[in-house]
């Protein structure tokens, strides 16, 4: 499996679609310094945080995964490479686990990356209303909002990328997922639905009225890695039985 997660980021060089997770980064990052500015505040940097959070998950974080680990999977079927690495041989479940462990690490890597714009954005616009405190903080919620992110669309990623290009559909629903995260965040949903039940678990403040059940939070999440493991042992058989010539 060491194997396989570290060829996989050997090819990393080759897939020019990392970019679109920079870009979402940095498009989210920079949203939320529009919207903090938009007011007559003092900008805080716990506050600029928040923002970066609420777009991380309701528009960047869903899809982008969903759209960068499905491409990772995908590529194998048109470089027609799946027979290949199956002649070692190794379980199609078992090379298709480790490109999934492989998009989570990618994930922490951009949850790491959204906490540096996070941080120099807000050092330049924060007026010092910044603590070393607040940017501890800050790194543990962006980077485990994004694996929670990545928790909660694991199964779509699993399930559209069983035939070749299906992950477009699922980025397509990804996107939807977490921006139908805006509108029950804070309501009585917000601990059953996967996309919002990371708030909790990192401790996001918002506007100080949320409150969150993290027993219920941590169960959902859960639940869904659960649902992501039994999707994977479900997958039998060798490439031909899954569309690859």
């Amino acid at each position: 499996m060491i194997h396989i997660i570290i060829t996989e980021f050997q090819k990393m060089k080759r897939y020019s679609i990392l970019w679109v997770g920079i870009v979402a980064v940095l498009f989210s990052a920079l949203l939320a310094l529009f919207q903090q500015n938009s007011g007559n505040e003092i900008m805080l940097y716990e506050s600029y945080t928040n923002s970066v959070i609420w777009n991380n998950f309701s528009m960047s974080f869903p899809f982008m995964i969903v759209l960068i680990g499905g491409y990772i999977i995908n590529r194998e079927y048109v470089d027609h490479t799946w027979k290949n690495l199956l002649t070692i041989p190794i379980p199609f479940r078992k090379l298709l686990a480790g490109k999934v462990i492989t998009v989570g690490l990618i994930t922490v890597l951009y949850g790491f990356l959204s906490f540096l714009c996070t941080l120099v954005l807000g050092m330049l616009f924060c007026n010092g209303h910044i603590s070393l405190a607040l940017v501890m903080k800050s790194l543990f919620q962006l980077i485990g909002l994004g694996v929670c992110c990545y928790l909660a669309v694991l199964p779509i990623i699993i399930f559209f990328s069983r035939k070749q290009n299906g992950f477009l559909a699922g980025t397509g629903l990804a996107f939807v997922y977490g921006f139908c995260g805006i509108f029950i965040a804070g309501r009585t949903l917000t601990d059953y639905y996967p996309i919002t039940a990371g708030l909790g678990i990192i401790k996001f403040t918002g506007d100080g009225t949320l409150t969150f059940n993290l027993f219920l939070e941590f169960g959902v999440l859960f639940i869904m890695a659960v649902i992501s493991i039994v999707m994977l042992l479900s997958i039998r058989g060798s490439g031909e039985k899954h569309g690859i010539e």
